[in-house]
């Protein structure tokens, strides 16, 4: 899949014809816009749908709620890198002196590895496979790392990218990266076996008061996600919270 390739987006079983509809439109609007990129940019909330809108606010609120919590933020499962990113320059405008705040991005950049034939066999979604959900889109992420370094700090790293098998990296990093501290844990894998795998190395690094978010909890096309969760941490053990303005991400903290 392409980095253009908007199809997998648009082709969710739950999105209705005239979600669907829209998004092409927002699209085509883009594209026949008399205004520069850079015009278009400076005026994102013009042209950004209203569910991305609120993708951006959620992911805003839970990282305000760990500006006082050391540690890093790490999200497995980085697609695009729009989060990624936005967790960076979040850091990078409400607490700039912050340097020991990396921003860690787990990813294959080639989609799932394979997928549960147990645990991920209830799902609906035809991109459950082997490849799917892929997004081709290191080098363009790594564009955009670049540009950010224009920044107070930027003699210091602050977003860091580990490609391959979450199965594999994740336990391999916290091996290297004996001192790291996790203080927002961003799970957005879709399926059983990775989720698993993160949930069972980094929460441990978790202290009380950090923030674990899911982006498929309770999801009909992703049942792998809220078994790993009840198997590994039991979902008993967390106070699961959703934003009223967001439709499926939920959020809890840690020894709340």
């Amino acid at each position: 899949m392409s980095n253009n390739d908007t199809s997998y987006r648009l082709g969710f079983e739950l999105r209705s014809y005239e979600e669907k509809n829209h998004m092409g439109n927002l699209e085509e609007s883009l594209q026949s816009s008399n205004y520069s990129e850079l015009e278009r940019l400076i005026n994102f909330p013009a042209y950004v749908s209203r569910q991305n809108l609120s993708n951006f606010l959620f992911h805003y609120e839970i990282f305000k709620m760990v500006l006082d919590v050391p540690g890093s933020i790490v999200e497995c499962g980085v697609a695009y890198g729009g989060n990624l990113m936005g967790f960076a320059k979040l850091s990078a405008q409400l607490e700039p002196i912050n340097y020991t705040r990396r921003i860690i991005g787990f990813d294959t950049y080639c989609g799932f590895p394979d997928v549960d034939a147990e645990n991920d066999s209830a799902t609906t979604s035809e991109h459950a496979k082997a490849g799917g959900m892929a997004v081709d889109a290191k080098e363009e992420i790594e564009k955009r790392i670049a540009l950010f370094e224009n920044r107070f700090l930027n003699h210091i790293p602050k977003v860091e990218l580990v490609e391959g098998d979450i199965c594999e990296t994740v336990p391999a990093y916290c091996e290297e990266n004996k001192h790291l501290i996790v203080s927002l844990l961003y799970i957005d894998m879709d399926i059983y076996q990775p989720t698993v795998t993160a949930l069972k190395h980094l929460v441990p690094r978790m202290p009380k008061g950090a923030v674990i978010a899911f982006d498929e909890l309770n999801h009909p096309d992703w049942p792998g996600e809220t078994t790993a969760l009840m198997e590994e941490l039991g979902i008993g053990s967390l106070k699961l919270k959703r934003m009223p303005f967001d439709t499926c991400r939920s959020y809890a903290v840690i020894g709340e």
